[in-house]
């Protein structure tokens, strides 16, 4: 009987040491800051064009997913909003938009909740969701969007609260398994420094992603960096990827590529991340 056991034994480890390693891909394209804004005396906005240009790129291109980084309309009001996502609707891939400084303006636009509303309604790929949610590009692989912007007084600063930072540990810890990559609107590593603009609670939150090992990349935008400032690397190894700005010239969005390996009964690993800047017009 034991001898029965042994040889079962050694047949299931044998199948185990033979599972093969899945080389896998994520693609994505990622536009950040397009500011746009209504067409003005029958000239469309550069934002219009940079915006219209970009969505024409990813139907071209077979992406697994496309991300509107934030600042994705100039001034908060309902028409750009509903206007913007109208444009937007013409991305034949599956698209996910960040909140900006620019999109929600409690004072004198639109608030959080009539934000969520809007694009609810009209986006299929974020029905009823969060100022922060998470979808799945692929099973291994969890996108978190994190909600960044003030919602008190207007404000150039990334604001995490603990609340959101919060749910982004639990978050993360419910998909330790996983390959996590995160995009926000404010990035947490500077491509340049800026106390005008940086987040306020930084170290409370690189110690947030710093206390799980699943975190590969951030992806922000904001400051407008060129390709030159916009790929960093920190202490822990995590890419962190600085969008430029869709409305500025060359009117570039990025083109990320990470490869990675994948064992059955494994975490992902050997992650490569690539970051090309193309231009959208």
């Amino acid at each position: 009987m034991k001898s029965c056991f042994f040889k079962i034994f050694l047949c299931i480890a044998a199948l185990f040491t033979g599972i093969s390693v899945e080389a896998k891909t994520l693609n994505f394209a990622v536009a950040s800051d397009i500011h746009y804004t209504k067409e003005n005396a029958g000239q469309k906005s550069i934002g219009e064009k940079a915006l219209n240009g970009f969505i024409d790129r990813v139907n071209e291109n077979n992406y697994d997913f496309v991300i509107f980084l934030g600042d994705n309309i100039d001034k908060s009001n309902q028409e750009s909003l509903t206007n913007f996502l109208k444009i937007a609707k013409k991305v034949k891939t599956p698209y996910y938009l960040v909140m900006g400084n620019h999109d929600v303006h409690k004072i004198s636009g639109l608030d959080k909740k009539e934000y969520i509303k809007i694009v609810s309604k009209q986006n299929k790929y974020q029905r009823n969701k969060k100022a922060s949610y998470y979808f799945y590009p692929k099973s291994d692989v969890i996108v978190i969007v994190l909600d960044g912007v003030s919602s008190g007084l207007p404000s150039n600063h990334g604001v995490f609260t603990q609340k959101t930072l919060k749910w982004l540990d639990e978050t993360l810890t419910q998909n330790e398994n996983k390959a996590a990559i995160i995009f926000q609107h404010v990035p947490l590593i500077e491509p340049y420094p800026d106390r005008t603009h940086n987040i306020l609670e930084q170290e409370d939150y690189k110690a947030t992603i710093h206390r799980h090992k699943n975190v590969v990349m951030v992806c922000s935008g904001h400051y407008h960096a060129s390709h030159k400032y916009g790929y960093k690397k920190d202490e822990k190894n995590v890419h962190h990827v600085s969008v430029p700005a869709l409305f500025k010239e060359p009117y570039n969005y990025s083109d990320i590529t990470v490869d990675y390996k994948h064992k059955l009964f494994s975490k992902p690993s050997d992650f490569k991340i690539d970051v090309q800047q193309k231009p959208a017009i």
